[in-house]
């Protein structure tokens, strides 16, 4: 590269490219041997995956929930009222533990009452969690 870096690119097996930039070339081709072993055994994820808007993973998350009526209504209520105004336009990569608990202590001022916390805390972990076993994060 004309910046004096050494970039490896690999493909999956759906085509899909993958690049990174690395300041000497052992790097460049350890990473590029380490990801084509990584697609090779099925255990790598999609890297963009975790670009995916929290709204978007939020949604998907809950069109495959399966709860009774009544915790649906309240849960749909606690994602509506301190969930996605909050985490919607976020990357879900970039939700760290810190955020999360800032986001709490904003609830707490606001005047958010405990119990309505932690239904969407327990919200969000779950979302997360799902994230987390899904490869998305």
């Amino acid at each position: 590269m004309t910046s004096g870096k050494w970039q490896a690119t690999v493909r999956n097996r759906s085509g899909d490219r993958f690049s990174e930039s690395f300041p000497l070339k052992a790097q460049a081709r350890a990473w590029g041997i380490e990801m084509e072993t990584q697609f090779a055994r099925g255990t790598m994820r999609d890297p963009r995956a975790g670009e995916m808007a929290f709204r978007e993973w939020h949604d998907r998350w809950w069109n495959a929930r399966v709860v009774e009526p009544h915790t649906l209504r309240g849960d749909a209520s606690s994602i509506k009222n301190h969930v996605l105004p909050y985490w919607a336009e976020w990357e879900m990569r970039a939700i760290t533990r810190m955020d999360v608990q800032s986001w709490i202590r904003s609830l707490i001022e606001k005047g958010t009452g405990p119990a309505a916390i932690k239904r969407a805390y327990n919200l969000t972990s779950s979302i997360m969690r799902a994230a987390v076993d899904d490869d998305v994060i």
